[in-house]
């Protein structure tokens, strides 16, 4: 017999494991970003808000989102899943390298994007990797994004992004947001998908993760 089924809130009002639907809600209804998700074993949900759980994928689509922040029921089986990495050889101004591995969760195809440039910085091949993921993506769908970039993952999950577009593109600091071009076509990008972000520790053997620095670094190399 299942077990009583625990509500899991990685980002709302509070967060945290709450024990009921009306309990659940109350944190994430119309709380921008909200992320969360049931579970009938309280150990499986404590792993998920910590992000050391990864759900079991299937098909499934999604309609387009139709607010810039909406919430998302962590149930919605992925449509993709997505591990991007850039590298860069001299870090800045030095050959650097993007990569993406998507696996299509739908048509069950893998496909690996990359690319490179001859003087650049690690943060814009980061960013480039996720621009480029994303735009080969169907529109609408519901994407699982892994990625070892906290300055790309936070952008987003902890809306820096809002705070930069309410500036007209500065910094709390008062300075202006660099890697903005990226930025903006990431915004364009993220707005036509539904992204739930994991970040990974890199180097860490996760396979998926190691193949991105692979060809990320093998087409840096090809301007040394």
């Amino acid at each position: 017999m299942a077990g009583k089924k625990v509500y899991a809130v990685r980002n709302g009002r509070k967060t945290g494991i709450f024990t009921s639907w009306a309990e659940c809600k109350a944190q994430v209804e119309g709380f921008p970003g909200a992320r969360f998700k049931g579970f009938t074993d309280p150990n499986e949900a404590t792993k998920w808000l910590n992000l050391d759980y990864v759900p079991p994928y299937g098909g499934g689509r999604a309609s387009a989102p139709s607010a810039e922040q909406p919430t998302v029921n962590m149930d919605d089986a992925a449509d993709y899943i997505i591990y991007t990495d850039g590298s860069c050889l001299r870090n800045p101004d030095g050959p650097g390298g993007w990569a993406a591995v998507i696996a299509d969760q739908v048509d069950g195809k893998l496909t690996e994007l990359h690319g490179g440039e001859p003087s650049t910085t690690n943060n814009r091949m980061e960013l480039t990797a996720a621009l480029q993921a994303l735009s080969f993506a169907r529109k609408g769908s519901v994407i699982d994004l892994y990625t070892d970039s906290q300055y790309l993952k936070n952008a987003f999950t902890k809306n820096w992004m809002v705070g930069w577009k309410r500036k007209g593109w500065v910094t709390a600091a008062g300075t202006p947001v660099k890697n903005q071009d990226l930025w903006q076509q990431l915004d364009a990008a993220f707005s036509a998908h539904q992204v739930r972000f994991h970040w990974v520790k890199g180097h860490v053997g996760v396979a998926q993760n190691e193949r991105c620095d692979e060809l990320a670094k093998a087409e840096a190399m090809k301007y040394q």
